[in-house]
């Protein structure tokens, strides 16, 4: 029932170096890290459609794994039965990973990813822990935050040799992977380092801290807070500290990529801090259970969700437009329940958060099944969107069963939506994909071009081959010698 992908690039990049291996051709500068595709590569062979589903089912794995890998984490970090029946619960209900293995990106495995190194630390396999961290940057750029995190954490526990050489040979391969699939971030980097006034830092920062807190009841940035007051003895609970030191740098690094966009949703971005909930929510639940959660963690954790409140909304102003619930899954119960409005989603955040942690001292389960009321709605509105979202997307390219096989590049007219080529290009890997401008004398790069079906965009002599049924768009035979 899941239809065809989600309509964003990420998608059919990321599953493009699976078909890679099969003929298919990279997009030129692939601005995605290639490991989640290497994942899929034994299956790259299937259609577009078949290999979109393989992907999801992986991902489905994947989530069932990071139930288990919450549960083995938990009693790590705590003797007590309930911490790990309420990790597991959490894992398997909060939309960060139900709902993010729904479409076709490495979200669940960067959790599982989180989740593995946590859990390799409280077993002492430190060159384990340094090769994963490492390997964990070929998934995603933001895992750099992982990596560093292991790098501080080995040297508070001074435990660098073990780390330091497993951490090396991962980020070697890394690289090697990379430079392969010339998949090196540059354009990222170069969009992130771009000056912009409409969207300070800050408050891209405060929002995903707001997000983390009101995704999760609070509990996660409770256990941000007990993680990184180990670092005075960050020995008994190496873990807890690796997760909120590597958290607190995805926070900066986000708000670092987030900066400058005026989408509504980047003031309350959950997507990049996502594999961080689950493991901050079982660090803040063995620290209740161990009672190491004090008055003055409390209110910490209290008054870093004000402050975040307070930059959000002075930053609300330089925004607009509607939430992309891909980017909010752990909040979309709370945007429907404010119309999609950013003050009134993020004042309902902070006090579902706040009030949480009230509680959290005494009875942290009341927290914990607040987090799941949280979430069950968040699943079900998500899960139905996403179904929509997907049968659309599923009558948006299939003229590509239309296009001759002998040819070997499709124009793509910049009267479609963007995102268009996209979903040919994961249904015709071993073609080039070109963005054309007919209308401003562009010329396709071979006879077929995807244009809008308004006759006065391309030439007279034109013929419509065959038109989307969700779009308004189609393939169009293009006779360079009648239409130059």
């Amino acid at each position: 029932m899941h239809g065809g992908p989600v309509a964003v690039p990420d998608v059919s990049a990321y599953l493009s170096v699976a078909q890679w291996p099969f003929d298919g051709l990279l997009p030129p500068d692939l601005a995605f890290h290639p490991g989640y595709g290497i994942v899929l590569a034994p299956l790259g062979w299937l259609e577009g459609d078949g290999l979109h589903t393989a992907a999801l089912v992986l991902n489905g794995v994947l989530a069932g794994v990071c139930v288990v890998l919450a549960g083995s984490l938990a009693r790590s970090l705590s003797t007590a039965p309930w911490v790990a029946t309420w990790a597991c619960i959490a894992a398997a209900l909060h939309p960060s990973i139900s709902v993010a293995s729904r479409i076709g990106w490495p979200e669940t495995l960067l959790v599982v990813v989180v989740l593995v190194t946590g859990l390799l630390l409280t077993k002492g396999r430190l060159t384990w822990f340094g090769a994963i961290s490492g390997l964990a940057i070929a998934v995603h750029p933001r895992m750099i935050a992982v990596a560093i995190a292991a790098l501080v954490v080995a040297a508070a526990t001074k435990k660098i040799s073990p780390v330091l050489k497993g951490l090396t040979l991962g980020v070697l391969c890394s690289a090697a992977m990379l430079q392969i699939t010339n998949s090196w971030p540059s354009a990222r980097i170069d969009a992130a380092t771009a000056n912009s006034e409409m969207a300070p830092p800050f408050g891209a920062m405060a929002g995903q801290l707001l997000a983390l807190s009101g995704g999760t009841a609070g509990l996660a940035v409770l256990g941000l807070v007990a993680s990184l007051a180990l670092i005075r003895d960050p020995v008994p609970n190496a873990a807890g500290l690796f997760l909120g030191i590597s958290a607190i740098g995805m926070l900066l690094l986000g708000g670092w990529v987030l900066a400058g966009s005026d989408r509504v949703d980047t003031l309350l971005y959950s997507r990049y801090i996502g594999p961080w909930a689950i493991p901050l929510v079982i660090v803040a639940l063995a620290a209740a259970s161990q009672r190491v959660i004090n008055l003055r963690c409390v209110c910490i954790a209290l008054s870093l969700i004000s402050v975040a409140l307070i930059c959000v909304l002075s930053g609300a102003h330089s925004v607009a437009g509607s939430p992309r619930t891909i980017m909010t899954l752990d909040l979309v119960v709370l945007w429907s329940l404010a119309d999609g409005q950013l003050v009134a989603t993020a004042v309902l955040a902070a006090l579902i958060g706040a009030l949480s942690l009230i509680t959290t001292r005494n009875k942290p389960a009341v927290a914990a099944a607040l987090l799941v009321v949280l979430a069950i709605p968040s699943l079900v509105i998500s899960h139905q969107k996403l179904h929509d979202v997907g049968l659309i997307a599923a009558g948006q390219a299939t003229t590509s069963l239309l296009v001759p096989d002998e040819i070997g590049c499709l124009a793509h007219d910049t009267s479609t939506k963007s995102y268009a080529m996209w979903l040919y290009r994961l249904n015709l890997p071993h073609l080039f994909h070109q963005r054309v401008d007919l209308i401003a004398g562009g010329t396709p790069c071979g006879p077929y071009v995807i244009a809008t079906v308004d006759k006065n965009v391309v030439c007279e002599h034109a013929e419509l081959v065959g038109e989307e049924p969700r779009g308004t768009w189609g393939l169009w035979r293009y006779p360079a010698d009648s239409c130059s």
